[in-house]
C-alpha cells in the first residue's frame, strides 16, 4: 500500500447544473474516459424505514430499498474521475481526480423527509439552487432518450458503463439501487436480476469501501472518513507512494473550492 500526501484545504468541485451542463459535457466525457476508476456518490431526498433497510434478509433488504428508490428522488450525483501515471524513473503513482457534482431535478413527484433534507442542509446542500437550476430528469429508461446526442444525466450514466471502468462506492448498495432505478432502467423485482445487470453494466468491477474497510482489513470503524485517515497513517512512511492532485483550473465560473479538511476536523469534534 501507498502512502497518500494531499492537501485537502483546498479541493476544486466543478459544479454542473441545468445552465452549464451542455458547456461542461465534453469535460465530463474525457475524464470519464482517462479515468483509471471512478468513484461515485448519491444525495437523496429521503432513504424511508432506516431498520427495514437493514434487514438480515438481503432480498428483503433489496425489496425496501427498491420501494424507496421508487418513492423517493435523487438530488444530485457526484463523481471523482482518478486518472493515474507513473513517473518515469519513479516508482511513486501520481494521481489526479477531478470531482463532479451534478445537481439534478427529478420531473415526478416524490417522497421528502425532513431528517434528510436537515442532514443535507448542515452540510451546505442548497435546495434553492436544486430547484431553480438542478438538471431535469424522468426515472427509468422510457422517458431517458439514451441515443440522442443532446446531454442527459441518462446518457451520462449510460457513458459511464459504456467504459466499463471500476466503479467505487461506499456503503454504496442504496446509491447503486437508486442509480439504476432513477438514471437507468426500472428496477427488476428480483435481486439476483438486479446483481446479474450490475455485474454486465460495471464489468470493470465494483469496489465498496465499507466493505473492504470491515471484511479486508478489519478496521473497528469503517465510515469514510476515519478509513481514509487510517489509510493516510498506515501508508505515511512506506513506499511507493501515491501522490494525489487536482487540476489548476483556468476558467473558474464553474468551480467551488471546498475546504475537506476543516470540514473533518468539524466533524471529529461532534461524535
Amino acid at each position: 500500500m501507498a502512502a497518500i500526501d494531499l492537501d485537502l484545504s483546498r479541493v476544486p468541485v466543478v459544479d454542473v447544473h441545468k445552465k452549464n451542463f451542455t458547456q461542461i459535457w465534453p469535460s465530463l466525457i474525457g475524464a470519464l474516459d482517462s479515468a483509471l476508476f471512478v468513484a461515485v456518490d448519491v444525495e437523496m431526498s429521503g432513504l424511508g424505514n432506516r431498520k427495514k433497510l437493514m434487514a438480515k434478509d438481503i432480498d428483503d433488504r433489496y425489496a425496501e430499498i427498491s420501494k424507496s428508490a421508487e418513492t423517493r428522488s435523487i438530488l444530485s450525483l457526484g463523481l471523482s474521475c482518478f486518472e493515474t501515471k507513473e513517473a518515469n524513473g519513479d516508482s511513486d503513482t501520481f494521481c489526479n481526480v477531478q470531482t463532479f457534482n451534478l445537481t439534478v431535478l427529478c420531473g415526478e413527484e416524490y417522497v421528502v423527509e425532513p431528517s434528510s433534507l436537515e442532514f443535507l442542509v448542515q452540510h451546505g446542500f442548497d435546495f434553492n439552487k436544486q430547484y431553480s437550476l438542478g438538471i431535469p430528469y424522468f426515472p427509468g429508461n422510457d422517458r431517458n432518450d439514451k441515443t440522442v446526442e443532446s446531454p442527459s444525466i441518462g446518457r451520462l450514466v449510460s457513458e459511464l458503463v459504456r467504459r466499463s471502468k471500476p466503479l467505487v462506492i461506499h456503503n454504496g448498495l442504496v446509491d447503486l439501487v437508486f442509480l439504476y432505478h432513477h438514471f437507468y432502467a426500472k428496477l427488476p423485482s428480483r435481486l439476483s436480476v438486479f446483481l446479474a445487470d450490475l455485474s454486465e453494466m460495471f464489468s470493470g468491477g465494483i469496489y465498496d469501501t465499507k466493505y473492504l474497510a470491515e471484511f479486508a482489513m478489519r478496521h473497528p470503524a469503517s465510515y469514510l472518513e476515519y478509513v481514509f485517515r487510517k489509510q493516510q497513517q498506515l501508508n505515511d512512511s512506506r513506499s511507493p507512494k501515491i501522490h494525489v492532485s487536482f487540476p489548476n483550473y483556468v476558467d473558474l465560473s464553474n468551480v467551488e473550492y471546498r475546504d475537506l479538511k476543516s470540514r473533518m476536523v468539524s466533524k471529529r469534534s461532534q461524535m
